[in-house]
């Protein structure tokens, strides 16, 4: 375990310094209930079901603000439990009834370390762990496995104790799976398919073991509506709570995903052409050739998997498991999103057993053959764990990782706006124009949200005003504003239009601008920011040093407005201390100046080339050369 963890680590350590993406952004950083702590039940509230990956999230905030080292190193924490918990599941496993006799020596003897170390070093596990926020992934996986490894040990236990020990770990791991991600839901099904699988039952037994795991499904339903605020015994309320879009019919959905699972095996067996966002097209229904041939396959793999049940019970499970771990988020459950790889996490489980025991009880036992299978194992690790480490090396640079993206996924508008906003970031406002405009255009052929639309919108007006072309810029966000009802969007093209208006030093109405924002959003630190600037600029600096103070509060790292607060609070105390030289307060005046000076030395050592420095400076002395009247 210890080898397999360091593996893991050498695959993922240097992934620290990775910035944020796409969700991360609305999720963790400009979030309030993670930087402003208002309570667990605030957080309830806002995740009911994601309470406890969220939980973490503030935890992080508090031990390191937005500094994205301290979330990659927790998720990687979470990374290395769930593959300590899949190895523990196959142990356990291993020794169940039905496999206890029947497994071979070196299988009891390496499955367990096979099975994790394909779990820990798997490229396509990578977006579970890399990308910030889908700690939701990992996180429910590390205790929906325990869950289950602890299960297994129950039912092994010798004693009362032991067995009433496990059962307790085993529903407080299930409880925490359940409250940090919704694709927990189907523990009581996998409860149920280990005890089909690898316990030996008569048919009745089995049919009262069903109806426990209904029942278990039951009270699952139940904590949810009631997490949800929702009446458990309405049909309103299952049909609310089993989709996540109104817009997509749900056999439209299951067709799309057939096709979408395969890709996932693909990408398990060649894990080639990884990329975030995927441009797959929603299907109309089964009548579709593609979806119809999909699903045709998958009846087959479930064929296979019912006919292996009596000689080899481990293959049956591994590959019901990884149907039924996609069943939440690849079945009749409308989600807008119709692919992503991190939904792959916890399912692959399965699939990793499965190659586990195919390399493992299908080897001959001449030990030529078993070192020949043995080396070519560690090979394939090898190369997965240097797959792993290069998809993680691409995650270090956005806009190349977007540029991939759009090559892989050309028709995808999130792609080509997210490159746009990167872009812009990197001071390139003429290919990010190029790549806004493109995902426009592709918004407007009917891809993507609106929503989406009116984001690429916002970035494609900053891009204008880095161009110098502010009149274009003030147009479109008139025209957005027209067209945009979203408070936390129209807050943002406002804050666009004040920035235009502050640089053309019509500060006056940039204030009105900005204060429109903070109308709309109060928490939006951009325009606090910018206010405090407008502020500073007309020789309000006690407004200003209030604001930036607002903004330091919540990210204290923010090294751009820790250097505007001290030029503001220099401003400031010149200015108090010119006021108490003009009535004869020399001591007081003399005071002032020194807390100027001390917090002019306090910007140099932040900012040295600052030119405001000088300028701060030359006040400072002329005051001290004018003698007081």
């Amino acid at each position: 375990l210890g080898l397999i963890a360091l593996l893991g680590v050498v695959a993922y350590g240097h992934t620290l310094h990775v910035p944020f993406y796409l969700d991360d952004f609305s999720s963790i950083q400009e979030n309030s209930l993670i930087y402003r702590w208002q309570g667990f039940e605030a957080l309830r509230h806002y995740a009911p079901m994601r309470v406890l990956c969220y939980l973490t999230f503030a935890l992080n905030y508090r031990l390191g603000h937005f500094q994205p080292a301290g979330y990659h190193l927790v998720n990687i924490a979470f990374h290395l439990l769930a593959g300590a918990a899949a190895y523990a599941l196959a142990r356990g496993l291993l020794r169940t009834p039905r496999l206890a006799g029947a497994a071979r020596p070196e299988t009891r003897a390496w499955l367990p370390a096979l099975t994790a170390a394909l779990f820990l070093l798997h490229p396509l596990h990578t977006q579970a762990v890399t990308y910030t926020v889908q700690r939701l992934a990992s996180m429910a996986a590390m205790f929906y496995i325990a869950s289950l490894a602890a299960y297994v040990q129950a039912r092994l236990a010798g004693s009362a104790g032991k067995r009433l020990q496990w059962g307790a770990a085993c529903l407080a791991l299930g409880a925490l799976a359940l409250f940090t991600k919704e694709n927990a839901a189907t523990l009581p099904l996998a409860f149920l398919l280990i005890e089909a699988t690898m316990f030996e039952h008569r048919p009745r037994r089995l049919l009262e073991l069903a109806a426990v795991a209904v029942a278990g499904m039951a009270l699952v339903w139940l904590v949810a509506a009631l997490a949800f605020g929702r009446n458990p015994f309405s049909i309103g309320a299952l049909a609310g709570l089993t989709s996540q879009s109104t817009e997509i019919p749900r056999w439209s959905y299951f067709a799309t995903q057939m096709p979408v699972l395969w890709t996932y095996l693909r990408l398990f067996l060649l894990p080639v052409g990884l990329h975030l966002d995927y441009g797959v097209v929603l299907l109309p229904g089964l009548s579709s050739g593609k979806a119809m041939l999909a699903l045709l396959g998958h009846l087959a793999v479930v064929g296979v998997a019912l006919a292996a049940w009596r000689r080899h019970p481990l293959v049956t499970f591994a590959l019901l498991f990884y149907y039924l771990a996609h069943a939440v988020e690849s079945s009749l459950i409308p989600i807008p999103e119709l692919a992503f790889e991190h939904r792959a996490y916890l399912p692959d489980l399965g699939l990793c057993l499965l190659a586990g025991w195919l390399v493992l009880a299908r080897t001959p036992r001449d030990p030529s053959a078993r070192q020949a299978v043995a080396a070519l194992a560690g090979v394939v690790l090898l190369v997965l764990g240097i797959l792993t480490w290069q998809r993680n090396q691409q995650w270090h640079d956005p806009v190349a990782f977007w540029q991939d993206n759009c090559r892989l996924a050309p028709t995808k508008a999130r792609a080509w706006g997210n490159l746009g906003k990167c872009l812009l970031e990197a001071n390139r406002p003429e290919e990010a124009s190029n790549a806004l405009v493109e995902a426009l255009r592709l918004q407007q052929a009917g891809i993507g949200s609106a929503a989406g639309g009116a984001m690429d919108a916002v970035n494609l007006i900053a891009a204008l005003q880095m161009l110098n072309r502010g009149d274009e810029a003030l147009a479109l966000i008139s025209r957005q504003l027209g067209r945009t009802s979203e408070p936390p969007l129209r807050a943002l093209l406002y804050l666009n239009q004040g920035n235009i208006h502050f640089e053309r030093r019509a500060y006056a109405a940039a204030e009105s601008s900005y204060h429109a924002a903070l109308a709309l959003d109060p928490g939006n630190r951009s325009a606090l920011a910018n206010l405090a600037s407008a502020f500073a600029q007309s020789g309000r600096y006690a407004a200003a040093e209030s604001l930036y103070e607002r903004v330091l509060a919540v990210d204290p790292d923010d090294a751009a407005t820790r250097v505007n607060l001290l030029q503001a609070r220099a401003g400031r105390l010149i200015e108090e201390a010119d006021a108490y030289r003009a009535a004869h307060r020399a001591e007081s005046g003399a005071q002032a100046y020194r807390a100027a000076l001390g917090t002019v030395r306090e910007l140099q050592q932040l900012d040295p080339g600052n030119p405001v420095i000088g300028i701060l400076l030359r006040r400072i002395e002329q005051a001290n050369r004018r003698p007081s009247r």
